[in-house]
């Protein structure tokens, strides 16, 4: 099998996108920040997206979202306090009983190069996509 081109891996990033996209329709997304919501809303996500409460504890926050939700998007951030809230979230969100997915973070993890946070992900994605010539459906 021959190594993907830079246009595959990027058009690849972009189908995930979309598919993300839509699976944020009927699971919501877990976010660091206000900033993070914004910047997913830039790429026209239109499901729930629910901000990491920093008043309450990791502990307190999955507790009171697992009465509402059985699964769950993780899209933190890449730097080592967002990968420290990843693990800890699915920790106790699966001690809730809450199926998490991080595919996502993972494929962006893959380019930590290029950006550490959420908030980026508009400006990389666009980059991105005039660098290649693909153009993402968003």
């Amino acid at each position: 099998m021959s190594p993907l081109s830079a246009k595959d891996n990027v058009e690849r990033i972009f189908k995930s996108l979309e598919d993300l996209k839509e699976r944020n329709r009927s699971i919501p997304i877990i976010v660091e920040g206000k900033n993070d919501i914004r910047a997913l809303r830039r790429l026209n996500f239109e499901g729930e997206i629910l901000q990491l409460h920093s008043l309450m504890t990791i502990e307190g926050f999955c507790r009171n979202l697992s009465k509402n939700h059985k699964e769950v998007i993780l899209l933190l951030d890449w730097d080592s306090k967002g990968k420290r809230l990843t693990s800890s979230l699915i920790r106790h969100l699966n001690s809730y009983e809450v199926k998490t997915d991080f595919d996502f973070w993972k494929l962006c993890f893959s380019m930590v190069s290029q950006m550490s946070n959420v908030e980026s992900l508009p400006s990389v994605f666009y980059r991105l996509a005039a660098e290649s010539g693909a153009f993402p459906h968003t």
